[in-house]
């Protein structure tokens, strides 16, 4: 079983669709981004931070010669230990600017990994277990709106529980956080786009 985190967002611009993944990998210690170039995107930044409040510019680069379609890589060979958030700035040829909501990637032990599909979202949500350590308590998950703070659905699940499969046609198109608790403490959360 791999120790890799997949950490994936997706967002929707008007009429282009901007996708932007981000992974932790364990054995070089770096995290591998990547997103598709839109058809009006002259150039994009790409921005780092530690608290998602203050981001820094990591990496800029011109998009007019780079095809519709063709994706974009960039790798951080420094994240720090623990939660990473990035988030790309696209610079429109109309003079505007659409930031992308920042994502959240947990660098450094990732054998106690989850992995969440299908992306993009549809009429459920798969969370998996990857990690090779026992789950010490009592799982919760939480889906939580980020604009109402509503709460729209909460599990409660064994310990022994490798694979949640949660059907989300009760809840509207919009922007939510996944979080998984185990024994009341944080071990991972992930910003969604459900179209």
């Amino acid at each position: 079983m791999t120790a890799i985190l997949f950490v994936v967002t997706f967002c929707v611009f008007a009429q282009n669709k901007t996708t932007l993944t981000a992974l932790f990998d364990k054995n070089t210690k770096a995290v591998k981004l990547r997103w598709q170039k839109v058809s009006d995107a002259v150039s994009y930044t790409f921005q780092s931070s530690n608290d998602n409040n203050i981001f820094t510019d990591i990496f800029i680069i011109k998009a007019v010669n780079i095809p519709q379609g063709d994706f974009i890589k960039y790798t951080d060979n420094n994240p720090v230990e623990g939660k990473n958030y990035y988030r790309l700035k696209i610079y429109k040829n109309n003079n505007t600017v659409e930031t992308l909501l920042p994502i959240m990637l947990v660098s450094g032990n990732t054998d106690n990994a989850w992995l969440i599909y299908p992306v993009p979202v549809g009429t459920v949500i798969n969370l998996q277990y990857n990690g090779n350590d026992a789950i010490e308590g009592i799982i919760t998950v939480f889906i939580q709106s980020v604009t109402s703070g509503t709460i729209f659905t909460r599990l409660r699940l064994a310990s022994t529980t490798r694979k949640i499969t949660i059907p989300i046609t009760n809840i509207g198109k919009g922007t939510y956080d996944v979080r998984i608790y185990v024994s009341n403490k944080i071990v991972w959360n992930q910003r969604i786009i459900k179209y």
